[in-house]
């Protein structure tokens, strides 16, 4: 079989790549494991304007269910509390300031779309035997001994790619000395679609509204807290209920936790002749801002600009340069930048704290500031 694309993994990114790739008349075939595990799979994205507005470009935005606008977004430092705040509130700087949606959601539109375009074709319950990686292309079989013959081949098979193994990539790793525990809360009171970070000693603490009484919760904890009995399953609702001072009455869990090691990297590069990384498989960052997702579609927007432009003919090993190169660039100071805010909210000493304190009461008073602060946000907190 010959096409234009191949791509490993069906996620977010990688069907969000298919469509963006057909919509510039290329054939794709998609190679994927299990299908019905991605659909099933249920996480909480925040995402940003400028990956809502591409949404928008290739036609699936418009019918996800269930997307939550954010009315406000609250910054706390060490208490709930307004001495130590900044607010960001939609009404105040008439700008979207972000969108809650969960991944089932997501996941369900870009099927659907795939499903009815004919310029892709899915393999399911499938994976990649072999690949000869030569100068015009790729040549790939399957464990189904299926031969895909392609220009490119493109892996979006997160963090544990197994195609960068085969290469012998390495990765570049951040360790953040710390783990993070995910799970839905449901609440007495509203949160009146408001998204909340409250920056503890222990780490950062995010409350994501996927409904007036219910949120999704993302934990930061450094590893020398790990062990505190407030992180268990029966006393984590009676601790959120303390640092919130009770603002979201009382809270019940609704969901299991999963905890996971906190590790950022980036990849030594993006591309090796013409196959290409793409979102987790090429860099991952601190969970704190929720621009994972956000900084794998400026991967696609990248990409799908270097086939606009064409400055080189499609198949060359050349293609994609740009790509790999400004992205490789833009994803290593976004990691650099959430380092850093993490690493000066987590400083314990009494210096640091005024000095936060003094920023945080600075930024507040500034609508010029914190308009900075959404436009940087909604722009994937990229320079470029």
């Amino acid at each position: 079989m010959n096409t234009d694309a191949i791509i490993v993994g069906s996620g977010i990114i990688g069907m969000t790549l298919a469509l963006t790739l057909s919509k510039n008349n290329k054939k794709v075939v998609i190679i994927e494991k299990n299908l019905s595990n991605n659909l099933s799979a249920i996480r909480t994205y925040a995402i940003s304007e400028k990956t809502k507005i591409f949404f928008e470009d290739i036609s699936i935005w418009k019918n996800i269910e269930n997307i939550n606008e954010l009315n406000e977004m609250h910054l706390y430092y060490r208490e709930y509390n307004n001495d130590s705040f900044i607010n960001f509130k939609k009404k105040d700087h008439q700008k979207n300031i972000g969108y809650i949606v969960q991944s089932h959601s997501i996941s369900k539109n870009l099927v659907e779309n795939i499903q009815k375009d004919k310029n892709i074709t899915i393999y399911d319950n499938c994976t990649v035997k072999t690949i000869n990686n030569f100068t015009d292309g790729i040549e790939l079989s399957t464990i189904n001994d299926e031969l895909i013959k392609a220009k490119y081949l493109f892996s979006c098979e997160g963090s544990k790619s197994s195609i960068k193994k085969t290469l012998g990539f390495e990765n570049r790793y951040d360790n953040y000395g710390s783990k993070a525990i995910v799970f839905d809360i449901k609440h007495e009171k509203s949160n009146k679609d408001t998204a909340v970070q409250l920056f503890l000693e222990s780490g950062p603490v995010a409350f994501l509204p996927i409904t007036p009484n219910k949120s999704s919760m993302v934990v930061s904890i450094k590893n020398k807290f790990i062990d505190k009995q407030h992180f268990n399953k029966k006393n984590i609702c009676s601790y959120l209920e303390e640092i919130t001072n009770n603002s979201f009455g009382k809270i019940e869990l609704i969901s299991n936790i999963i905890l996971f090691d906190l590790i950022g990297f980036d990849s030594e590069s993006y591309k090796n002749g013409n196959i290409i990384f793409v979102g987790d498989s090429a860099h991952s960052v601190h969970p704190l801002a929720g621009m994972g997702l956000n900084l794998g579609i400026s991967d696609v927007i990248e990409i799908n600009k270097n086939i606009e432009e064409n400055v080189h003919q499609f198949g060359s090993t050349r293609f994609f340069s740009n790509y790999a190169r400004k992205q490789k660039i833009i994803n290593k100071k976004a990691r650099q930048q959430l380092k850093l805010i993490e690493k000066i909210y987590s400083i314990e000493n009494s210096a640091t704290k005024i000095f936060v304190n003094i920023a945080m009461k600075n930024i507040q008073k500034s609508n010029f500031l914190k308009e900075k602060i959404i436009n940087h946000a909604n722009n994937n907190i990229s320079f470029f």
